[in-house]
């Protein structure tokens, strides 16, 4: 059942998390209703922050005007954080500049009470299948364009949190020669950054099922090796140690996650741990009604008590969940269309009000 499973579904999770496929590259609001109105977070006794990833108002991808401000206007009900992924370019010939997405939604923070966590992705799907890396890792002349994005949002944003590729142990298997150019880079550009921004936390992503050598429905082997020694290949360069998740790619039932699942990253790591991307679908996954796969609403929201429970005892930096609304016509495929906190229209899941009570703990 799981390789018919796996026949079924072509899992492209990080090509929606990391690279300019996952929001929109570009959101300027076609009226000034989203610069008018102000909300206050009231501040949290939690000892990590929370929030959503990814700019996906309700109605995606054809949205309105009334769409957008109401994301704006409920980001709060969700946490204080907003994490913004984009490609590090919005186009060749933009390539230098800061995508359009990151100096939007900065502009809106101080107004909407938000902070941010920038992603700057570095690879996209290819069309022939596999990964092609947007910048050529040879090319001094691209690095160092790469090198003025990230160097141009340190300085003008100071930033709390700047991430420079995500799911990067996915560009690892396809390409295990540009990840090493890619770790030179990433130390140089890191440099950088801490020059221009000193207190800004800057890191790679990784993905955590693939760390651990599962993630069986992303099309990887029952005989995947563990990865976590590419963590201390970033030497001392990594602020926190990212991650996004995603136990359903390897579990049936929020119940079947181990209880170490999340622990086990104290043994790899003593960095305070981020999940930038959290998720569980609140639909079935296949179509069989005998397939271990499922996903609902009672499910989703069970993992989102089972995640809290299991990252009690670690030391959690923060928490995004993946979407604030599902993606409708735009999701890639079956995965992602009700990974999200709401429908698509805006209408809340039963996990949105189990993770606002994490959110609004005192």
């Amino acid at each position: 059942m799981r390789k018919a499973l796996l026949a079924t579904i072509t899992l492209a999770i990080a090509a929606l998390a990391c690279s300019s496929t996952s929001t929109p590259t570009s959101i300027t609001p076609a009226s000034t209703a989203l610069l008018t109105s102000t909300l206050t977070v009231p501040p949290s006794a939690r000892s990590f922050k929370m929030g959503v990833a990814g700019l996906v108002p309700r109605n995606f991808p054809n949205s309105a005007d009334a769409d957008w401000l109401n994301l704006y206007e409920t980001l709060h009900e969700t946490g204080e954080l907003l994490g913004v992924y984009t490609n590090w370019a919005d186009s060749p010939e933009a390539a230098g500049e800061i995508p359009n997405v990151v100096d939007v939604a900065f502009g809106l923070a101080p107004r909407y009470g938000f902070t941010l966590l920038v992603g700057l992705g570095l690879y996209r799907e290819s069309p022939s299948g596999g990964l092609e890396p947007t910048i050529a890792w040879d090319d001094p002349s691209d690095v160092e364009k790469f090198k003025q994005v990230a160097v141009a949002i340190a300085h003008q944003y100071q930033p709390e949190y700047l991430a420079l590729g995500g799911e990067v142990n996915r560009y690892y298997e396809h390409d295990p020669a540009g990840f090493e150019r890619f770790i030179t880079v990433y130390a140089e550009v890191y440099d950088a950054v801490k020059a221009a921004s000193p207190k800004t936390l800057v890191f790679t992503v990784f993905q955590l099922e693939m760390t651990k050598g599962g993630a069986y429905l992303t099309g990887g082997s029952e005989a995947r090796q563990t990865q976590w020694e590419l963590l201390d290949r970033f030497s001392a360069r990594l602020d926190l140690a990212a991650f996004t998740t995603y136990p359903f790619l390897d579990y049936g039932s929020p119940a079947d996650i181990p209880e170490d699942y999340y622990a086990e990253i104290a043994a790899h790591t003593s960095l305070p741990v981020a999940f930038t991307e959290i998720g569980w679908p609140s639909a079935p996954l296949a179509t069989d009604p005998t397939s271990a796969y499922g996903g609902s609403p009672e499910e989703q929201a069970a993992f989102v008590q089972r995640f809290f429970q299991l990252t009690a005892d670690i030391d959690l930096a923060l928490a995004l969940w993946s979407f604030p609304h599902d993606l409708g016509s735009a999701s890639p495929n079956i995965a992602m269309d009700a990974i999200s906190l709401r429908h698509n229209d805006g209408t809340p899941k039963p996990a949105l009000a189990v993770w606002q009570e994490m959110a609004n703990k005192e």
